[in-house]
């Protein structure tokens, strides 16, 4: 596991992610040291079609002002701070990745915000909150990097509220052969855990979430416009993973998914 750990945190933190972001903010006319959260929108979204699909997850997650949120893999932050300021959310979010860490405080405090998110370097598998803490846990484009889908479930499962929910948005495995790489996650198969949307639903169910929705996102996915953050944060192989995954989901080799559970009382 320790492997994994190094082999994840190098992929995501070998980049010079604050400056370019800074660069970016100059170029655009905003203080890098002042922004508001909406500025950093085209850059902090690690996720295809940006802010448009963190806003449609909220939605679809049904998230309400005042719950206690924890995101799982929270990259720069940009998906908490946007639970924070829009839609009135106290979050606490965690990241594998130590560089993502860092900016992610770095940029939530410039923004204003430490008083309603909290981030922390800490591993899903071994959560560093206690037992019914959270009356939501969130996770967008994350357990493709998790081999221990059980352990997931039942982490996520711990720290939940009694009829708290979880929700995630994720690619795992289709039918047919296997995946063309690199992908956006992983540049091979030593950091990629992908597997099919049955498994998945029954590592959740196996831990005490009852499964409210599982609704297949393959078509919209299909041909989705990455946004700037492009440029700013990604790895310079990025069109050639954005391309295998879309030649991926287009032949059903790989299907996107979302998924809304409940903790069980």
């Amino acid at each position: 596991m320790a492997d994994v750990e190094a082999i994840v945190q190098r992929y995501y933190g070998d980049r010079p992610v604050l400056q370019r972001i800074e660069d970016a903010l100059r170029s655009a006319g905003v203080d890098p040291k002042k922004p508001s959260h909406r500025d950093l929108w085209p850059f902090d979204q690690l996720h295809s079609r940006g802010i448009a699909a963190t806003r449609e997850h909220a939605e679809r997650a049904r998230l309400l002002p005042g719950m206690h949120v924890l995101e799982i893999g929270c990259g720069l932050g940009g998906a908490s701070r946007y639970l924070a300021a829009e839609c009135g959310c106290r979050v606490a979010a965690i990241d594998l990745t130590p560089k993502f860490v860092e900016v992610a405080r770095i940029l939530t405090a410039r923004c204003g915000l430490v008083d309603r998110v909290e981030i922390r370097q800490a591993n899903v598998l071994a959560l560093p909150f206690d037992d019914g803490t959270f009356d939501h846990v969130w996770s967008y484009a994350v357990t493709m990097n998790i081999a221990d889908k059980a352990g997931l479930g039942r982490e996520v499962a711990r720290v939940l509220k009694p009829g708290g929910r979880f929700s995630c948005n994720e690619i795992e495995q289709g039918a047919g052969v296997a995946p063309t790489f690199p992908l956006p996650w992983a540049t091979n198969e030593s950091s990629s855990f992908l597997v099919s949307p049955a498994v998945m639903r029954a590592a959740l169910e196996a831990s005490g979430l009852s499964i409210l929705e599982q609704a297949d996102l393959t078509a919209t996915r299909l041909g989705e416009k990455e946004t700037g953050r492009t440029q700013v944060v990604e790895r310079d192989d990025f069109p050639l993973q954005v391309h295998n995954l879309q030649s991926c989901l287009a032949d059903g080799r790989l299907v996107a998914q979302f998924i809304l559970a409940e903790k069980r009382p």
